[in-house]
């Protein structure tokens, strides 16, 4: 790759627009008995997002695409597949991810009863046995050096362990299992100082494991304690210092706890009490649209949802949402997941609801207001990019207090140039500027996990800002 010049080029659209987030109704689709697991995804190509859901009362997996309307049923959403696909016995978690890196997520479906998990890559089909009730899911690359293929975690509950599956070299799946504490209930792969790692959420210890690969071989290297019960696990900046935190869901707790990294070791956990009862969901991702990450419990014995929302390196319980009016309040929602489902570049809620047997879906809708007066000088703070991590795309916003040529780069860590976009004066806008990058390089290949620098240039400034990719 070559190393970044002043000469950028390529168009992009863009939006002069300020907006004010806010959130819809709940809206809801007939999904099937007992949905659990939920992953969101665009498993076609298409650029549009599909939801997943594991009916863990049947043996199906449901689809609904992001083109079907909110009063739609569900419908056919991946590659000409219908909405309803066989799975094995009580599918109970699914994870999604591009596993033969071919810019297509792949899913994987941990059926509890049969003791495996499926995998749908592409147009195939596999399956791998792992043990006695899988639960949890993953899907990301272990390996620190950029390799593109993705691995699969699963949580494998009455083992007490976790199961890898990754790759040999001669393209085969094999599986290593490796022993944690207190039954998981839950899984993630992403960077902790600079690290790849895998999280277990150990039910019954209670601790969170970290898993990694050293020299190597892949094997557990610590316990970190947890609240009781913890059942949910995801790793993002949830502290707006830059660097990753592990995020916990506390089902006997009520509680959401967040773990920080400080030169390398990890602090105490900071316990924040939600409104609501029975944590069973987490998800973390930014649904206001300041750039910033934020948190989404899914509370499955108060028939809620609790938001709590970034603010100075905290954070803040600012929303609790009542799914149903039915007095029985149990068993409501159980798992949740945050992206865009709509195609409208803004991240939803989404999340399954066990009792009814339905997905709901809070989108989150951009309120158009009146440019303000005075437009922001464009700098470090007003320049920035969501979600950050990204994960399938990301959106980068800089303002403009007039309308001039914007060229945008993003460059490796070594200074190679990755991708860049550039937008003529005459398309240019006085305000709040967006585009939105997919992750893929100017040569068409998906962008490898790491830290990544985005450049904003005009004629007489650059703007330099550190992002992060994570899948």
């Amino acid at each position: 790759m070559k190393k970044i010049t002043l000469i950028l080029s390529a168009l992009f659209a863009v939006s002069a627009s300020v907006y004010s987030n806010t959130l819809s109704a709940v809206n809801s689709f007939e999904s099937g008995l007992y949905p659990r697991g939920i992953a969101i995804a665009d498993t076609n190509g298409d650029a549009k997002n599909e939801i997943l859901v594991a009916n863990f009362g049947e043996d199906t997996l449901i689809g609904q695409g992001s083109d079907v309307t909110p009063t739609s049923s569900i419908a056919v959403f991946y590659n000409g597949i219908k909405s309803v696909i066989a799975a094995g016995k009580t599918p109970r978690g699914v994870a999604a991810g591009d596993l033969n890196a071919d810019g297509k997520a792949d899913f994987a479906v941990t059926n509890y009863e049969d003791g495996t998990v499926m995998i749908f890559e592409g147009n195939d089909t596999q399956t791998v046995e792992v043990g006695k009730y899988p639960v949890g899911a993953a899907i990301g690359s272990i390996d620190n050096e950029g390799i593109k293929k993705e691995d699969i975690a699963v949580a494998v509950y009455a083992d007490s362990k976790v199961s890898v599956i990754i790759r040999d070299s001669k393209g085969a799946l094999e599986k290593i299992d490796i022993a944690v504490p207190g039954n998981p209930t839950d899984v993630t792969i992403g960077t902790l100082n600079n690290e790849r790692v895998i999280l277990s959420a150990n039910y019954n210890s209670p601790t969170i494991s970290i898993i990694k690969k050293q020299g190597g071989v892949i094997s557990k290297t610590a316990d970190l304690p947890a609240g009781a019960g913890v059942c949910k696990v995801e790793i993002a900046d949830v502290t707006g210092d830059g660097s990753q935190d592990i995020i916990a869901a506390n089902f006997h707790d009520n509680t959401i706890s967040v773990t920080e990294f400080k030169n390398g070791a990890a602090m105490e956990p900071v316990i924040y009490k939600l409104n609501g009862l029975r944590p069973n969901g987490l998800a973390a991702g930014d649904i206001n649209g300041d750039g910033l990450i934020d948190v989404v419990a899914a509370n499955r014995d108060s028939d809620s949802i609790d938001i709590l929302t970034q603010k100075n390196g905290r954070l803040e319980l600012t929303q609790s949402i009542t799914v149903t009016e039915d007095e029985n309040k149990t068993y409501g929602p159980v798992e949740v997941a945050i992206g865009d489902v709509n195609a409208d570049g803004l991240a939803d809620i989404a999340f399954t609801h066990m009792r009814t047997g339905t997905l709901k879906v809070i989108y989150q809708e951009a309120e158009k207001k009146e440019e303000p007066a005075d437009i922001p000088e464009m700098n470090k703070n007003t320049v920035y990019n969501y979600p950050n991590p990204a994960k399938t795309q990301t959106t980068f916003r800089f303002p403009l207090r007039e309308k001039q040529e914007v060229k945008i780069a993003v460059l490796d860590i070594k200074g190679n140039l990755v991708w860049s976009k550039t937008i003529p004066e005459s398309e240019s806008a006085a305000g709040i500027n967006y585009i939105t990058w997919n992750l893929v390089n100017d040569i068409g290949q998906s962008v490898s996990n790491g830290a990544y620098i985005l450049k904003v240039i005009t004629k007489d400034k650059v703007i330099s800002k550190n992002i992060a990719i994570v899948k």
